[in-house]
């Protein structure tokens, strides 16, 4: 509608204003100016963008559609209420708003590139590509739209199309830290540390504050096992910007690997931080910090959000067979592959036909070469996206996928959002619900996750009647003879240890044991070297509570058959409490070493009290820190009894029950098809109890 020359003037000034971000100023003027000219749609408009400049979107909206009855053909309109209705996630309306924009004018740019944004906010990315692509059609030399759409092929698991259009977005704008830092998190992903590096480092040229790429460049490190490097990028991240908890965390788990236990109040705080829903923090790192199974469920609700469920597969294969597949990227010497060699080894081929994926560090060693000779077929797709992973999955009819690695670092979880298989498993690499759409099932046992715990699990749970941690009975023990003397103990002592990994290691139980050094006579403690720090943090811990450095023996990693070997240089194994014995608690059974659990509240915190169980071994749980101290000093200080306990366990492990992998693999068989079957009959997926073979 034309307007006389007076309220043009009127208007252009509204509009000088609206430019100088005099927003109230617009809002105040224009609403005096609009109160008498209903009929002029350019001052609604003005309103609602100023509106808009001050996020009040509600109000926005309002002025937004007051200008549409005016002229409903207003692109600009359209464009400006899409937004506001994207700003406050009313999706749905922005993707009508800017759908009725586009029917005005096909090659508007601002358009196409609003609802790729709105459709990758509905996570329906095949279309949030298509209007990103049709952005770059209409105009190629905007830098944000190659980023987004980089990003959007990140999240579908086509890192080969995500680094294209990265690359492109740098080529626009060569100081794009975003691109630099997200195309080194995909190098990372695909483990080509050099490149990834590079881009941080020129990210860190750019800007020498952006707290992302120090903490990537600590994630780097921390893959490479710089682990004082890793630290301290992950610190200089977190100082920075305290707002990153994801650096923080990190910061203090490597902290925990160097058993330093200081900035209590910080860590405490970070703790706390992770569980704000705009967090995303691997839950891998927490477990080891807090024995907390709600906040671990929580944490990998949040983390596996953007795993969401991409495609489903109801496929029902004519397999003569029933087809698994273990994808993990561990196929090589690894605690993990101690643990489940036997059942690869023992799988009824005439019922199961077994499939190895391979991705991650490619190691082909001793271990690699004797796992893969079990396999079916065996596939080595690190350079594969995602989806080539589902359909090869497809091609080989793979019914159910063993996600072997869980949430655990490089885990590659993207994978499982393909829906590879009908059925995807949740089993023994990380010590927790994986909290992830399309992860149908976990198994467990009655023990791990009690009745009380189990809706802190987001899958259906499989509960074996035996203990769900494999006990491989494939273990070879070393001839080698190791001598207490070579160590400077003497022969007459009584030995504490623990082989758990440094990071597992809390203050608490580092109190019990200086206490029990202090308690029992001629007593000394074992503990693994994982790095000089920690040696050096051990002994000034020590000396808070008058330990002589001579008590404590730090012993180096050695090839595993001799480290069980050398087993026989102790007599009472003490596990850490929140992240306890796994692989290292069958390791002591194994050699007939008694080991001292407090069972607490999560997954990571009840393995070795579950086997324990199993192994009716109960006297030698305990649930409080004091049951624990007197526990074990008992048993130093009672040979009679110390001597019964390591009877049972001899004759526990003579028996064959406890160690019999073949047995375990038909319990674990029993299971596959148990839940393969309630599939094919179309029955809902439900807890299933599976008796012991």
């Amino acid at each position: 509608m034309s307007v006389n020359l007076e309220l043009e003037k009127q208007i252009i000034r509204l509009i000088e204003l609206f430019n100088k971000k005099s927003f109230n100023e617009v809002i105040d003027k224009g609403s005096e100016l609009f109160e008498v000219n209903k009929n002029v749609g350019i001052l609604p408009n003005l309103i609602g963008a100023a509106y808009a400049g001050i996020n009040e979107h509600e109000k926005a909206i309002l002025f937004y559609k007051s200008a549409l009855k005016i002229d409903t053909s207003n692109k600009e309109v359209l464009n400006n209420l899409g937004k506001s209705q994207m700003s406050i996630n009313l999706f749905d309306e922005a993707i009508i708003s800017f759908t009725k924009s586009l029917n005005i004018e096909q090659k508007n740019f601002d358009t196409n590139f609003n609802l790729g944004i709105a459709h990758y906010k509905k996570k329906q990315f095949d279309l949030s590509i298509k209007y990103y692509l049709n952005a770059i059609k209409i105009n190629n030399k905007i830098d944000k739209v190659f980023y987004n759409i980089g990003i959007t092929f990140s999240k579908i698991g086509k890192n080969k199309d995500a680094k294209f259009y990265l690359k492109e977005t740098l080529k626009l704008n060569q100081n794009h830290i975003k691109a630099l830092n997200n195309l080194a998190t995909i190098y990372v992903y695909e483990n080509k540390y050099d490149i990834a590096q590079s881009y941080l480092h020129e990210a860190i040229k750019i800007d020498s504050e952006y707290s992302k790429a120090y903490n990537n460049l600590g994630t780097i490190y921390l893959q490479k096992k710089e682990y004082e490097s890793a630290l301290k990028n992950f610190t200089i991240a977190y100082d920075l910007d305290n707002s990153l908890v994801v650096a923080g965390v990190q910061k203090h788990f490597l902290k925990r690997s160097f058993c330093d236990w200081s900035e209590k109040e910080e860590l405490n705080k970070i703790l706390q931080s992770t569980l704000d829903e705009d967090q995303d923090i691997s839950p891998w790192f927490c477990l080891s910090l807090e024995d907390n199974s709600k906040n671990h469920f929580l944490r990998a609700k949040q983390f596996s959000s953007k795993f969401n469920l991409l495609k489903d597969n109801k496929n029902i294969y004519s397999n003569k067979k029933i087809v698994i597949g273990y994808y993990a990227g561990d196929f090589h010497q690894h605690p993990g592959m101690i643990n489940m060699c036997g059942i690869f080894k023992n799988h009824n081929k005439n019922e199961f036909e077994i499939i190895g994926f391979y991705y991650g560090d490619i190691k082909l060693d001793d271990t690699h070469k004797k796992v893969k000779k079990y396999f079916d077929k065996f596939y080595y797709v690190n350079e594969l996206d995602d989806n080539d992973i589902r359909d090869l999955s497809i091609k080989n009819k793979v019914d159910i996928a063993i996600y072997r690695a869980g949430l655990t670092v490089n885990a590659r979880s993207s994978i499982f959002s393909h829906k590879v298989a009908p059925i995807q498993i949740n089993f023994l690499g990380y010590q927790g619900t994986t909290g992830q759409e399309g992860i149908d099932y976990i198994i467990c046992d009655q023990f791990i996750i009690p009745q009380e715990q189990e809706d802190f699990y987001s899958e259906k749970k499989i509960y074996l009647d035996c203990s769900y941690f494999p006990r491989d009975n494939n273990r070879q023990t070393s001839n080698k003879k190791f001598n207490k003397k070579d160590l400077n103990i003497p022969e007459e002592s009584f030995v504490f240890c623990s082989f758990n990994s440094s990071y597992k290691i809390t203050e608490d139980e580092f109190e019990i044991w200086m206490n029990l050094l202090k308690k029992v006579n001629n007593s000394y403690l074992v503990l693994l070297l994982f790095n000089e720090k920690m040696h050096k943090n051990i002994i000034n811990e020590a000396k808070k509570y008058d330990i002589s450095s001579d008590k404590i023996i730090f012993l180096d990693k050695i090839n595993y058959e001799d480290h069980l070997a050398r087993h026989s240089l102790v007599d009472l194994f003490l596990d850490s409490f929140f992240y306890n014995a796994h692989t290292t608690a069958v390791d002591a059974l194994w050699t007939c070493t008694p080991i001292i659990t407090k069972v607490g509240k999560s997954f990571s915190s009840r393995v070795c009290g579950s086997l324990l169980n199993y192994c009716k071994l109960n006297e030698l749980m305990v649930y409080n820190n004091n049951d624990y101290f007197n526990k074990a000093l008992e048993l130093a200080q009672n040979k009679e009894l110390y001597t019964s306990i390591v009877k049972k366990i001899i004759k526990t492990k003579n028996s064959g029950q406890f160690f019999d992998t073949e047995k375990y693999t038909k319990t674990l068989e029993n299971a596959y098809k148990k839940v393969h079957n309630m599939r094919i009959n179309k029955e809902e997926f439900r807890n299933v109890y599976i008796q012991n073979s």
